[in-house]
């Protein structure tokens, strides 16, 4: 029999009682441990009813109503779920102050299977039942990789010995035999769903249902004094200390100034504008949504580096000491950057800086951009000053947006970053990026990307940005019932992700391409209604443009300044360019300062912040200029396309192409996808000749060995010790370039030109790659292209300690189109085949390649095609 439940009063005695309540500020995550037992019992029921209450989908229909226990001998259990008054899950809460270990997680388990064995109507029905497990602090390891397939993951053996333990321990199982229970036991935990609630799952669902807070935490504002006065008194003062005396004038002009900052930058970064918002000024903690940042650490076990961007992680930056996040446009790394930044200060972890790349050029250092940062009163002392500070650490810099350097500062902020960063070592670097060849330089931070969001990651941020409003789940019931595979890459990406809750406001339909994505979200925001009041209101435009006009002239100016490599302007500069496209386009008439204004106001696609203007979203030029190619540049199109992907700057345009290729894919094949694909069959018909006589060659590694080392080589450094590592970094960042290739001191030369190093550690081994710059493979994967297709590549069998033993191989492999120690035979073939596929390719790509086969059907396919005289066709009839 379940006890009777407690009451409403009940609860709010028990949380008055529990004051003083913990401290927590606006945003950050919270101290669990520091509610007691009850109160944390108290707070889980509190979460899971709001949760049914507001149709939380991401539970479903499970239950409808959640019972919280009296506390005393509730057998396991402290909370129960129903359904139609049916027990269908119990929530068991454990407040403790360290990871809960995975023997500790086994019996709380089964102190709860054991009271079933007991009492059966505790379970209604065992085939759908979920036992939730919350926890204060967090579980260790083992108890997470439990959990993760508890039932096919527990030990039969471990089980007897937990159960006899409880058994001679608890007096309500004092009559149990374990041998004669055994079967039901066994029955029950292959059956019964469990499911673990960390700290980064209850701050989660807090944020969701923020009116829960007060009632466990008295929140304070972060700009209040004495937070800023400890990370002032803590990281600050200890350096000052050593220019100046507590009592002299510097000293106590420093400690206001950088207090005068961290407040200015905290309210400045603890919001923003978003188009999904209109460009109204929104809370970051009213959308944000907590990334996971992941990097492959060990090839051999298959480790990942996890790391959950909910807060400031001890074992995330501290740890690593540099780091960067490269990853594709709208995967959110900036609002990771800024999130990140205020999460420093709310856990005061030091002092952290902010400095957006972009706003850096050519005679401006890092140091001035400090400098002005601080309103200096006298710029030269203070110079001195600040770079002192900087010397001797307690700082934490964080670098947004490298790859939005613009071309003509690109050397010098480049350079000057380099120095800045060797100069200052003792401090903790960020820094997030697009794929860029220039990050060479920075091959000594460890990189990470930023983990794609799940189905219901995705889910949860729709519901965040709608609030939980009915449109919010309508839109995750139309996705639902459409095919998910079609749309999968629109709820990878938190901006798509984003834009299609905008989208879907203005018109209940999904757009199957990228093309139609940007084209439906740009249409949403030119006739953007006023949703809320529900009436039909349309912003007046100041240019009095069409829709057609409007977006003709976008597709000018997305071209113009893409060329420019530029999405930041002042008013005089943007003025210009309007300008230049106006007489470009004399069929529209239109006055720049209008146009700019409509662009900040009533088609928010641009920001404005202080005197500058930008694009809200750097993919949003990118989707014009693409527009612009395939339907305003006619016979040009094809050379644009092609000195695009010739460019040295080849892949900062990968966007534009794979925008291209859904906007108007004959193009795009004729142009660029033909040659690659004729370029892919001469490599791979012309390779590895002299090894196809030798009969002890397996064919099949041959074969995946040719689509490995296409437009790649791969460096491998064998039997690598932890000395070898420094040493490869510092020949790494002694890089100097010379006429037609890269070269690195110590190094072999395994870097062609135009091709640009990916740098991945792996456990005993080390892999150096270098990609050529423009290759399509992946943008190809992405598009599930007919060229490409899963190409089975075994995983070597052979232990890597039994592969080295008593072979001499030189230090460093290059493993290319070359005759060498990596494919003498068919073991080596094999073994390194299988070590470049794992440390190469993501997970989800792993085995897709380009396809031999496939890429000749294909070029046949084309030149059929275009044999076919259709001139007739087209021309006759009329």
């Amino acid at each position: 029999m379940i006890r009777a439940k407690l009451t409403d009063s009940e609860m709010v005695e028990t949380l008055t009682n529990a004051n003083p309540k913990p401290n927590t500020y606006n945003g950050q995550s919270f101290n669990f441990t520091a509610l007691n037992d009850r109160v944390f019992e108290i707070l889980l029921y509190q979460i899971f009813k709001a949760r049914i209450e507001s149709g939380d989908r991401s539970i479903g229909n499970k239950f409808d109503n959640v019972l919280l226990m009296q506390g005393v001998g509730e057998r396991g259990r402290d909370c129960f779920l129903t359904k139609k008054g049916k027990n269908v899950g119990v929530i068991q809460c454990k407040q403790i102050n360290k990871n809960l270990t995975k023997p500790e997680t086994q019996k709380e388990l089964l102190k709860f299977t054991l009271h079933y064995v007991l009492d059966s109507t505790l379970i209604s029905d065992i085939e759908n039942f979920t036992y939730y497990f919350a926890v204060s602090k967090g579980f260790a390891e083992t108890s997470i990789n439990l959990m993760a397939d508890f039932n096919n993951n527990y030990d039969n053996n471990e089980i007897e010995t937990y159960c006899n333990s409880l058994i001679k321990s608890v007096i309500a199982f004092k009559d149990l035999k374990y041998t004669d229970i055994k079967t039901t036991v066994e029955n029950i935990l292959k059956k019964i769903k469990v499911v673990p609630i960390i700290p980064a799952d209850l701050t989660q669902y807090l944020f969701d249902h923020d009116h829960l807070i007060r009632n466990f935490f008295r929140v304070l504002t972060v700009t209040d004094n004495t937070l800023l006065e400890g990370i002032i008194e803590n990281y600050l003062s200890p350096i000052l200390s050593t220019l100046y005396n507590k009592k002299d004038r510097p000293f106590i002009d420093f400690s206001y100034r950088f207090k005068d900052y961290l407040q200015r930058v905290y309210s400045y970064y603890s919001s923003a504008r978003t188009l999904v918002f209109g460009n109204q000024q929104k809370k970051l903690e009213d959308f944000y949504y907590p990334l996971n940042l992941e990097c492959l650490l060990g090839e051999t076990k298959n480790k990942q580096q996890l790391i959950n961007t909910l807060k400031y992680e001890d074992d995330f930056l501290p740890e690593f000491k540099k780091v960067i996040i490269v990853d594709n446009g709208g995967m959110g790394k900036s609002t990771v950057m800024k999130w990140l930044f205020l999460s420093v200060i709310k856990q005061s972890k030091g002092i952290p800086i902010f400095i957006e790349l972009r706003k850096l050029k050519f005679g401006k250092t890092i140091i001035d951009e400090i400098i002005s940062e601080l309103n200096p009163i006298d710029e030269e002392v203070e110079r001195d000053v600040v770079t002192k500070l900087i010397a001797k650490g307690n700082f934490i810099f964080f670098f947004d947006g490298f790859d939005e350097i613009s071309e003509e500062d690109r050397e010098f902020v480049t350079t000057d970053l380099q120095t800045f960063i060797s100069k200052s070592d003792k401090n903790l670097f960020i820094m997030t990026s697009r794929p860029e060849m220039a990050l060479n330089t920075f091959a000594d931070f460890k990189e990470f990307s930023i983990k794609k969001l799940t189905k219901n990651g995705a889910y949860a941020l729709i519901k965040k940005i709608g609030n939980n409003s009915d449109k919010s789940l309508r839109l995750i019931k139309k996705i639902e019932e459409n095919d998910i595979a079609n749309i999968e890459d629109f709820l990878q990406s938190p901006l798509l992700v984003s834009l299609l809750y905008k989208k879907f406001e203005h018109r209940e339909n999904i757009p199957l391409h990228l093309q139609e994505f940007y084209y439906d979200v740009f249409e949403a925001l030119y006739q953007d209604h006023d949703l809320i009041k529900g009436n039909s209101y349309s912003r007046n435009k100041k240019t009095n443009l069409t829709f057609s006009e409007f977006f003709q002239v976008l597709r000018e100016l997305g071209f113009y300044t893409l060329k420019k490599g530029e999405i930041e302007y002042n008013d005089a500069v943007l003025t210009k360019y309007l300008h230049e496209v106006s007489r470009r386009l004399p069929h529209i008439t239109f006055q720049p300062h209008n146009f700019i204004e409509d662009l900040v106001k009533a088609v928010p696609l641009f920001n404005k912040e202080g005197l500058e203007y930008r694009w809200a979203h750097k993919s949003f030029q990118e989707y014009f200029a693409a527009e612009f190619i395939c339907r305003d540049s006619k016979e040009n199109q094809l050379n644009i396309l092609k000195t695009m992907y010739e460019s040295s700057k080849s892949e900062k345009f990968m966007f534009v192409f794979s925008l291209c290729y859904d906007i108007d894919f004959k193009s795009f094949r004729e142009a660029l996808l033909i040659p690659y694909l004729e370029d892919f069959i001469r490599y791979y018909e012309g390779t590895f000749d002299s090894l196809s006589i030798n009969p002890q060659l397996s064919a099949k590694e041959i074969e995946v060995r040719k689509i490995l080392t296409y437009n790649r080589v791969h460096l491998v450094v064998t039997n690598r010790q932890d000395k070898d590592l420094r040493i490869i970094l510092e020949a790494v960042n002694s890089m100097s370039k010379e006429p037609g290739q890269t070269k690195f001191k110590g190094l072999p030369d395994f870097v062609p030109e135009k091709y640009r190093l990916r740098m991945l550690t792996f456990g005993d081994d080390m892999v150096l790659t270098s990609l050529k710059a423009n290759d399509l493979t992946e943008l190809l994967i992405n598009k599930k292209s007919p060229v490409v297709g899963p190409i089975k590549i075994k995983k070597s069998t052979i232990k890597r300690e039994d592969f080295f033993n008593g072979k001499e191989l030189p230090k460093f492999l290059i493993i290319d189109d070359r005759l060498n120690e990596t494919n003498q035979d068919s073991l080596n073939l094999e073994f390194f085949n299988s070590l470049i596929n794992n440390n190469l390719y993501k997970e989800h790509s792993r085995n897709i390649h380009l396809d031999y086969k496939k890429c000749k059907k294909f070029i046949s396919d084309f030149n059929r095609e275009i044999d076919f005289d259709d001139n007739e066709y087209m021309l006759s009839g009329f």
